[in-house]
């Protein structure tokens, strides 16, 4: 039975894509098994797909910069963690340096203190599903600095943030008629449930259809807050 130590080397094996087929089938029976060692992992490729993202090839160097600092969450004291080379040139180079750093330091918090996963206190479950996610969706919990991937089924909880990457798609159900669909991009908060629904769109875009009729549903926005009256409606929040 392969060990927490042997998971994580294969991990970077998967990263660096050097994993062979049976590596990956026993690091899936592994982390079947170990739900710390599939947090890393799913922590391990958000990052790694967060830097693919960040410097794009559409991307200046500054833009890069902003992305990838939005995605990683800052902890100094930990040790970065030795990666493979990612190729730029120029001034994109020097600052791809400085936030694959913060990079590694981000993976040896995750992976470090023995394989345990930061925890904070879940907030009240809600009677939320996960009915549909397609591509990369993640959640952090409220209270925590962790995003984890989201899977269909999965649990919902107050104080949630649900984010859906490029080409990617969530959908809450809140009942037997009504659903949120979370198009890509896109950053949700759920903040209250207890007789009226409230979310946050930070950004993005939102779809919604509602029973009828429904109890108060808000949804609020960098730009202000609007209140569900009929039965479908979008809300759409953009960067400009």
């Amino acid at each position: 039975m392969m060990n927490c130590e042997a998971c994580k080397s294969l991990i970077e094996k998967y990263l660096d894509g050097m994993i062979t087929g049976d590596e990956w089938s026993e690091l899936q029976k592994h982390m079947e098994a170990c739900p710390s060692c599939r947090a890393e992992f799913d922590r391990c490729v958000f990052i790694e797909k967060a830097i693919t993202q960040a410097f794009g090839s559409s991307t200046s160097a500054e833009q890069a910069g902003t992305s990838l600092v939005a995605r990683l969450p800052a902890e100094p004291d930990r040790k970065p963690l030795a990666r493979r080379p990612v190729l730029f040139s120029g001034k994109q180079a020097a600052i791809a340096a400085g936030f694959l750093l913060a990079a590694g330091l981000l993976l040896g918090f995750a992976l470090g203190r023995g394989g345990e996963p930061a925890k904070a206190p879940l907030k009240a479950e809600v009677p939320i599903r996960v009915s549909l996610t397609e591509g990369t969706v993640l959640v952090r919990r409220e209270g925590s600095d962790v995003w984890q991937t989201l899977l269909t089924g999965s649990k919902v909880h107050l104080g949630d943030t649900f984010h859906s990457a490029a080409k990617s798609v969530c959908v809450l159900k809140l009942d037997d008629q009504s659903t949120l669909e979370l198009d890509q991009n896109s950053l949700l908060v759920l903040n209250s449930y207890d007789g009226e629904t409230r979310f946050h769109l930070e950004h993005g875009r939102l779809d919604a259809t509602l029973e009828s009729p429904h109890p108060p549903f808000f949804i609020s926005t960098p730009h202000g807050r609007v209140e569900a009256l009929g039965t479908e409606f979008t809300v759409t929040v953009t960067d400009e």
